[in-house]
């Protein structure tokens, strides 16, 4: 079908004052011309024939100005859009801050990007409908001269990494944050590239110990450097995936997952030499690790112990205090049966690097006896209110903090009383 932009016709200005009706008629004239024109394009419009916009964003080891890369992304959003019955509008992309503002606002009908670009869009309403069928595994490499031969070994020296908004990076982040750590706090000087292949090329000539790389690269770069070895492997996640918007109906949804799933072998070809390849049918199971690292709270807390719903009831049961730490409008929404409200107030970042004496908490409203048990609880792992509150007692010398991590979803979850 068509699509027509009145942009494209000129808008006729009909004045009959002192320019005479001439040219009333030649106005009036043009408007007849154009109406049925008009009533098509607004036909148009109901049976949704407006293009649905496809972003594709690469990572940094894909080269987006590539004349074959654009060549075969065009293939790729035309084949689409047949097997849609629909026009498809595709835009290219490698700056994955600017989609992330895109992904936000729900600029994009269909997004095929990297997996943590999906994690992201996951949580602004996009749904996966498909991954690829190749992974990604994230691992961390090292020299022979570097005399790392372990993780833990690596504490305290230079580290390179990718574009910190790489899968690569985002992933060493997401893990190490896992752990309650970052990547500036556990290695020493920290320098990231633009490019995939610039960070082992800082390796070579010596400007880092470690580096994090897809394990590709690795292999070949190990076989090359007798000697060197990986240090850390992480498991693996899918190398890209597709979303939809949550605006779309699910038949719709259901019909792009189907188009890019039925992609031919030429295509998959085409596509596998711009680093994707094939793809499969994916839910968001498939990219429940990617969407919640970097992102939820870390799961260690050194000297706290983490207590799961069921846990946390019987202590409650037993007289130990829980506090909801939340802000009042989300305490007010509902909450645990029995809990104590004191707000933490979060003005520090939500990462485990931070100083939070930026931060504010009524130590007047909780116990004055470090050796009294405490229960700090919030809205599930993705909220930091618990974990900042429960690591600002522990700093200051209390020896019973128990921190319920999953929270008020969890506690819902168990049928246990709420307020």
């Amino acid at each position: 079908m068509v699509q027509i932009s009145m942009s494209n016709y000129p808008i006729c200005k009909l004045r009959t004052m002192s320019y005479g009706w001439a040219r009333w008629d030649r106005g009036a004239s043009m408007v007849k011309r154009w109406l049925p024109l008009l009533g098509a394009a607004l036909i148009g419009v109901s049976q949704g024939a407006w293009a649905l916009v496809m972003n594709v964003t690469l990572d940094y080891d894909q080269d987006r100005d590539h004349v074959a890369t654009q060549s075969a992304f065009n293939e790729l959003a035309a084949r689409i859009g047949k097997s849609l019955g629909q026009p498809v509008r595709l835009v290219m992309t490698q700056n994955t801050e600017r989609v992330g503002e895109e992904v936000r606002q729900g600029g994009y009908d269909i997004l095929l990007a990297p997996a943590q670009i999906v994690g992201l869009a996951m949580r602004h309403g996009y749904v996966p409908v498909a991954r690829t069928e190749a992974e990604a595994r994230i691992v961390l490499v090292t020299d022979k001269s570097s005399g790392v031969r372990t993780f833990e070994q690596a504490k305290g020296h230079s580290v390179a990494l990718p574009n910190p908004e790489s899968l690569v990076s985002y992933m060493v982040k997401g893990e190490l944050n896992a752990q309650g750590l970052s990547i500036g706090g556990y290695f020493g000087p920290v320098t990231y590239v633009n490019r995939y292949g610039a960070v082992l090329y800082a390796l070579d000539i010596g400007q880092a110990e470690i580096g994090a790389v897809k394990e590709g690269p690795a292999k070949d770069w190990l076989v090359r450097h007798p000697g060197a070895l990986v240090i850390k492997a992480y498991d693996p996640v899918p190398l890209a995936g597709v979303v939809v918007s949550g605006k779309l109906d699910e038949a719709m949804r259901d019909k792009v997952g189907r188009a890019f799933v039925g992609l031919g072998a030429d295509m998959a070809g085409r596509l596998a030499k711009s680093g994707m390849g094939a793809f499969d049918q994916a839910d968001s199971a498939d990219f429940t690790k990617v969407s919640t690292r970097g992102f939820y709270t870390p799961e260690v807390l050194p000297g706290a112990t983490i207590v799961t719903a069921e846990q946390a009831r019987r202590l409650m049961a037993q007289g130990v205090p829980l506090y909801d730490v939340r802000p009042d409008s989300h305490y007010r929404e509902g909450h645990i049966k029995g809990a104590r409200h004191v707000p933490y107030e979060i003005n520090s970042p939500k990462e485990p690097d931070y100083d939070d004496s930026v931060d504010k908490f009524n130590l007047a409203k909780l116990p004055q006896d470090k050796g009294a048990p405490m229960i700090f609880q919030c809205n599930g792992a993705e909220c930091w209110y618990s974990y900042k509150a429960a690591r600002y007692m522990l700093k200051r010398g209390y020896k019973q903090v128990y921190w319920f991590r999953t929270g008020l979803p969890a506690w819902k979850a168990a049928g246990y009383p709420v307020e």
